[in-house]
């Protein structure tokens, strides 16, 4: 019988959890990746220190890590989260505390049973707990549970800050870099205009060139002056986006030693199967444990239409005289345990409980959601890697094509055999081909930037 009574105390010690059993929802995407060539076994991404060779881009990536607003908010919000959780663990201990107390009052005459006036003393010392509720059904081990999946949430959404970081500095820095080599060549373009324009405006006043040919030339020296412009826009836009991202201020003298050549080589990733996407993704990471957290909040929910008992209760010492104050006649105790039942609330523990169900429903659509919109992200990296190859091949022949129709058109108008406005259109040619192989080259780099932010980031 003994053996009985101790298992029933230690059940309610340990007490019971009505937190719904957590089933992962269904991914509901494909388990393959439709494009060709895609790989099921994908190795590890790697860190973005081996995708990003670029020692500038580095530099700038480390800059913003550490000053970055949007990171520096996530960071400071897991420290919330964690005195949240803290909080929540308290709660499961009984709270304690000291306090003491001296009064002396006089009393008149007049009041006195004694009939004159006397000073009354009174002396209290007490070491109690306050209101701790005894945890029987969960409610605040739910509570606990919630806030620590909250603490894990947060966590990951700064890792998905951090990743979407490199990502963006990443592309304004290579977009910076485009739009300086599309301004260094639209600047030697438009030299070579300006030097043709004057070329065919001596020949005008000789009568060897009409005035229809000034006026072509000018027009692609006009074009090319108002490309320039933009080219110079879109830099400065592109720097201004890169400081913001950075959170420091950069001088544009150090990008101006930066040679795009032939354009940043950035690896090709294989994607693996979507499902790994589960484990790569901290966003998903995240929203599974907002799903976590409002599981434990239809227990606490639950828990709540149970009774409860609260213990309050004190150890101390209590004397009319100071000096007796610690003396053995002066010891005192109270315990004091509370059952509070729950009868009638205006249906407002049924609310809650609706509450958290919904909010938990909430929850599985947006985690379907997350998954749904990182295999788009990677679906869609993976579909323009493909086009994007063949669109940078069939740019970079034409750009040797209308070089090589410059070379031509030129030698043609020097031995008498066409006018000169064949060689205008050439070099309008060559210019349009330059500027759409810079582009496509830096469409390349960014689909593969985002592609590697999609997958996880390494």
């Amino acid at each position: 019988m003994r053996g009985r009574y101790l298992g029933l105390v230690a059940l309610l010690l340990t007490g019971c959890s009505f937190i719904p059993d957590y089933q992962r929802p269904s991914p509901t995407v494909a388990e393959h990746w439709r494009e060709p060539g895609s790989q099921d076994d994908a190795a590890p991404l790697p860190d973005w220190r081996e995708v990003f060779l670029d020692p500038e881009l580095q530099a700038l990536i480390e800059l913003a890590r550490i000053h970055n607003h949007d990171l520096q908010v996530a960071v400071l919000r897991i420290d919330e989260a964690r005195a949240l959780y803290g909080i929540s663990a308290a709660e499961q201990w009984p709270g304690g505390g000291i306090d003491g107390s001296v009064q002396r009052q006089k009393i008149s005459a007049a009041d006195s049973p004694i009939g004159k006036a006397v000073i009354r003393e009174q002396g209290q010392f007490r070491l109690g707990i306050t209101a701790f509720e005894l945890d029987l059904w969960g409610r605040v081990r739910a509570l606990k549970a919630e806030a620590g999946q909250r603490l894990v949430a947060r966590e990951e959404d700064a890792l998905s800050v951090q990743i979407g970081l490199v990502g963006e500095v990443a592309t304004a820095y290579y977009e910076h870099r485009a739009y300086l080599e599309l301004h260094r060549q639209n600047r030697q373009l438009l030299e070579r205009a300006g030097e043709s324009k004057r070329l065919i405006g001596r020949r005008q006043a000789l009568g060897l060139a009409s005035e229809l040919e000034l006026r072509q030339a000018d027009a692609l020296a006009l074009t090319l002056e108002a490309e320039v412009a933009d080219a110079d826009r879109q830099q400065r836009l592109a720097l201004n986006r890169l400081e913001l991202l950075v959170g420091r201020t950069l001088e544009p003298s150090r990008f101006s030693s930066v040679s795009w050549g032939d354009g940043p080589q950035l690896p090709e990733i294989a994607p693996g199967l979507p499902s790994e996407l589960l484990v790569r993704r901290p966003d998903i990471r995240a929203a599974e444990a907002r799903l976590k957290a409002f599981n434990a909040n239809i227990g606490a929910a639950r828990a709540a239409f149970l009774p409860s008992i609260s213990l309050t209760g004190f150890f101390g010492a209590s004397s009319p005289q100071l000096s007796e104050l610690f003396s053995g006649e002066a010891k005192g105790w109270s315990f004091t345990p509370a059952v509070t039942l729950p009868l009638f609330d205006m249906g407002r523990r049924f609310t809650q409980l609706e509450l958290s169900k919904v909010q938990r429903e909430i929850a599985v659509v947006e985690y379907q959601r997350s998954i749904q919109q990182a295999f788009r992200e990677v679906a869609d990296a993976l579909g323009s890697n493909e086009p994007l190859n063949r669109q940078l091949d069939t740019q970079q022949r034409l750009v040797l094509n209308e070089s090589r129709r410059v070379e031509l058109a030129q030698l043609l108008y020097q031995d008498g055999l066409n006018s000169y406005l064949e060689v205008l259109d050439a070099q309008r040619g060559l210019s349009t081909a330059q500027q759409a192989l810079i582009r496509t080259r830096l469409l390349q780099v960014s689909n593969r930037i985002a592609l590697y932010k999609s997958l996880g980031g390494g």
